[in-house]
């Protein structure tokens, strides 16, 4: 059985005089005359067996079911005109958009973005970070990287890497918990709280086997707050490895155990877009590339992790 449609061009219509409050506005826009935008609408009611306007003194507003009505079709307009713009965006020129979290961009992508700018020269790429996920059909965005183990339904959903958590500090202040350090000396020492921190100081502990009760002297509720606090000598952080790669990488911050013993597989970044996507020429060259630098990491860490401490 068909679908039983209204006609288009009378949706349209209805949609140009409900957002314009105007037949008269809206044959201007749709380069009609105010008596065809009338027929229209009079064919849309009769075609839904429902008064979507009140027409009285010139003047025409939407009755109760035409707001309802208006709600669904609007947006849908919405969706087509971004889907039409973004197509012949697309057309004029490759620009490939990715959204990820704000603390993924510069700890990791950046440092490696060149790699595939160098690789796909003929690729214009925009990088949006933000912590909150992205409607794929209400915005731009082509690819996501995102931070958690969610179902995400309806998406495809590639892994990339997975983050562990472990105690981070200063080096003077890890020489303040002896060598080696110990989870009792690590108890006693200041603590760096942080609310959006993928694991919290007492499950860190009880993963240990220690009981956890200190009270939460220090917190932030943004990570870099608190990664910017423990380089400056002001406590332990137990924050995301990924996330403190660079202050790890230029020395500002040491792993309180040397052999990642402290380390907890915390969450896992993952590559998410909609299955319509899947075979879209500049996605695929941006996953080959982002799941071959994801192999090239793990590579090293697998060396790093092997290697005897000293």
């Amino acid at each position: 059985m068909g679908r039983r449609l209204p006609p288009l061009r009378a949706l349209q219509a209805f949609e140009a005089v409900a957002r314009l409050h105007s037949v008269t506005a809206a044959a201007e826009e749709l380069a009609l005359t105010p008596s065809a935008v009338s027929h229209r609408l009079a064919k849309l009611e009769q075609h839904l067996s429902i008064r979507l306007f009140h027409r009285a003194h010139r003047r025409i507003l939407l009755s109760d079911a035409g707001r309802d009505y208006l709600r669904t079709i609007g947006s849908s307009f919405e969706r087509i005109e971004r889907a039409s713009d973004r197509l012949a965006g697309n057309m004029a020129s490759d620009v490939l958009t990715v959204h990820c979290p704000p603390s993924f961009a510069p700890a990791w992508l950046l440092p490696r973005i060149g790699g595939f700018l160098d690789a796909h020269s003929d690729i214009d790429l925009r990088i949006h970070a933000s912590p909150d996920p992205v409607d794929f059909f209400r915005s731009d965005t082509d690819v996501e990287i995102r931070y958690g183990n969610a179902d995400w339904a309806g998406l495809t959903v590639i892994p990339l890497l997975e983050d562990s958590s472990t105690p981070l500090c200063a080096p003077s202040v890890r020489e303040s918990l002896g060598r080696p350090p110990s989870v009792e000396r690590l108890h006693d020492a200041p603590l760096i709280f942080s609310e959006r921190a993928p694991m919290d100081w007492e499950r860190w502990f009880g993963v240990q086997g220690y009981r956890f009760t200190k009270s939460r002297a220090l917190s932030f509720d943004r990570g870099y707050l608190t990664v910017q606090a423990a380089a400056l000598g002001l406590g332990v952080a137990l924050e995301s490895v990924i996330f403190a790669a660079p202050y790890l990488a230029d020395g500002q911050l040491v792993r309180v155990f040397d052999d990642a013993t402290g380390d907890l597989v915390s969450s896992a970044y993952t590559l998410v877009y909609p299955p319509v996507y899947e075979e879209v020429p500049k996605i695929i060259r941006f996953r080959e590339w982002l799941l071959a630098a994801c192999a090239t990491d793990e590579r090293r860490q697998q060396i790093g992790s092997s290697a005897p401490s000293r």
